[in-house]
């Protein structure tokens, strides 16, 4: 069956994914009394990069902050100094509004009935506070499992109609304004389309499935990211005209992985803090554990500081054993009884943790006794790219389409942070709302698009004997990890370019069902990314942080702060330069 019914609707806002960003966007927009459509392309109770729970969320915290002489504007040097690349990638002005604007955006997830204060808590305010993408701790560890429900029935009781199982294929624009979007069902044969006075992009900040894992040879089944991150809103965003930056700084992102898991929280950082510890083979202390300081240490700061100088080189061992083949293991038998209960609660909130807590639990693992091998676990992907906005306002180069959470670029961090995408989504929404009371809805200009769609759709589910999506993303996969990640030349650029589009001309999609047929579509959007990701990297002339050209003597040296900026337009990549100076 390729038949598919057409639904059309008008609102004030469309919100284009429905993880914390998008929700936490959706419900500022509500309370600023705009309607508001969601459009989710899993469930929006349990979807994003946060859908299966989560444990820290970064924020500044006036009460413990405060106590050490920690301020806003440290909080805010320390994003770029932890933001993984120089060359004034970052924008202090969303840095800066982050560090003003998280404390009070943060802590409202309690009025949505996460817990943050606990009684055996010495922290000021009885919070649990630990470090993670700072100098000092700046987390709240808190019981968000149920973090994505609880944003989700807020949502709806506010009257934010949440559409699930909806594809958003395409942007609608009309003259430089964007003006709603068309969606494909991925559980029935529905075509959605939308039109709205603001639209706010909200889609998985990562890009991981560009790649296939370069570290591990056997990734099949591993517990990884979560498979949709196929850089969708990046593909939408430039097809509308937007800029997309950061493309070009593909770095191999490592993480450690036991069996089938991926420990994405770390080791021996994150909910293992501070008791973990990394040994050799022969039990000799390769990355020793920390001890934390207490709150009234009238040197807390100063001290904070170099314990995490200290913890970061210890750290920077792993990587290189691992590379070198060295067995490592992780081990908490330094750990005392009460750290060992504290990190059987993280692991029950930290997101994919939960299933490694039950899969050790299930096997009576002691934790005080236990060994675990280390293998070294990464993918090459974009670790800095986003949408580039013109200012706090959220709103980018084109009209009425606004960015929300992590698909915002130049917020100093290497990677999505929840933190992050609930600030942003709050403001995003708040902006929106504002623009959306002053803007009159656009005639409906999703005809063209709609038939484009209902074609394609037809055509993949018909054809017979085709590609399979998931053989076609292996080979997309096989081409980005040989070519890219690594010192570039001009001319082995262009070969990637050519080896990209002969392997797209002969692509031929088929699917048995809409699943498929939604996997299909991730599929041509991560060929469009690559296709950014190299008009980026060609854009780049001179090597800056990770970015390394070989060739660059033949070219100009490069100002410093510029981000290179990629979009479409009449159907051709292009590219610009932006000073991130603003």
């Amino acid at each position: 069956m390729s038949d598919f019914e057409v639904r059309k609707y008008v609102t004030d806002i469309l919100i284009v994914g429905g993880g914390i960003g998008g929700l936490a966007a959706a419900i500022r927009a509500r309370e600023n009394g705009a309607d508001v459509i969601v459009l989710e392309k899993a469930n929006a109770r349990r979807s994003g990069l946060a859908g299966s729970g989560l444990d820290h969320i970064q924020s500044y915290i006036p009460e413990f902050h405060g106590k050490i002489g920690y301020s806003e504007e440290d909080l805010s040097a320390d994003q770029f100094e932890f933001g993984g690349n120089p060359g004034g990638l970052h924008r202090k002005d969303l840095t800066d509004y982050f560090a003003a604007h998280s404390a009070a955006d943060v802590i409202e997830l309690e009025k949505y009935g996460l817990k943050f204060r606990f009684e055996d808590s010495d922290r000021p305010g009885g919070f649990r506070i630990v470090p993670q993408f700072h100098n000092v701790p700046s987390s709240y560890h808190f019981e968000g499992r149920d973090v994505k429900p609880a944003l989700a029935k807020h949502a709806l009781e506010l009257g934010v109609k949440i559409f699930n199982r909806q594809h958003v294929r395409e942007l609608v624009t009309d003259g430089g304004a964007v003006t709603g979007a068309v969606s494909i069902g991925t559980r029935d044969y529905v075509i959605t389309a939308v039109s709205a006075k603001t639209t706010i992009l909200a889609t998985s900040g990562v890009a991981s499935r560009l790649s296939s894992g370069v570290t591990n040879g056997d990734t099949f089944e591993t517990f990884g990211t979560p498979t949709a991150s196929a850089g969708s809103g990046k593909v939408l965003a430039a097809k509308a005209g937007a800029e997309v930056v950061n493309l070009e700084f593909i770095n191999l992102v490592t993480g450690y992985s036991f069996q089938n898991y991926s420990f994405t929280i770390g080791f021996p950082g994150g909910s293992w803090w501070p008791a973990g510890r990394i040994v050799d083979e022969d039990c000799q202390v390769v990355v020793p554990r920390t001890r934390d300081l207490p709150p009234d240490d009238p040197d807390y700061k100063a001290k904070y500081r170099e314990l995490i100088r200290h913890s970061g080189e210890e750290r920077g061992k792993i990587v290189p054993l691992l590379l070198q083949g060295k067995n490592l293991y992780f081990d908490l038998q330094e750990a005392t009884d009460a750290e060992i209960d504290y990190i059987w609660w993280a692991l029950g909130h930290e997101g994919k943790s939960g299933v490694i807590k039950h899969h050790l639990a299930s096997r009576g693992v002691n934790f005080k006794t236990a060994r675990f091998p280390v293998r070294l676990a990464g993918k090459n992907a974009p670790v800095l790219a986003g949408l580039w906005v013109k200012d706090s306002s959220l709103e980018t180069n084109i009209q009425n389409l606004y960015v929300a959470g992590n698909e915002l670029a130049g917020t100093g961090m290497p990677l999505p942070a929840a933190g992050n995408a609930l600030v942003f989504g709050f403001r995003a929404g708040e902006q929106a709302a504002a623009r959306a009371k002053e803007t009159d809805t656009a005639a409906d200009g999703s005809g063209a698009i709609i038939q484009s769609l209902q074609a394609q759709a037809g055509e993949i589910l018909s054809r017979e004997n085709g590609d399979h999506w998931f053989n076609a993303e292996d080979g997309l996969q096989i081409l980005i990890d040989n070519n890219l990640g690594k010192p570039y030349t001009e001319n082995a650029l262009a070969l990637t370019a050519q080896l990209l589009q002969k392997q797209r001309d002969g692509l031929k999609l088929s699917a048995a069902n809409l699943h498929e047929l939604s996997r299909s579509f991730e599929v041509l959007d991560l060929y469009d990314l690559a296709e950014l990701v190299i008009a980026s990297i060609r854009e780049r002339k001179s090597s800056v942080g990770s970015f390394v050209r070989l060739d660059e003597a033949k070219y100009p040296a490069e100002k410093y702060g510029d981000s290179i900026a990629v979009y479409r337009k009449d159907g051709k990549v292009k590219a610009r330069r932006l000073s991130n100076l603003v």
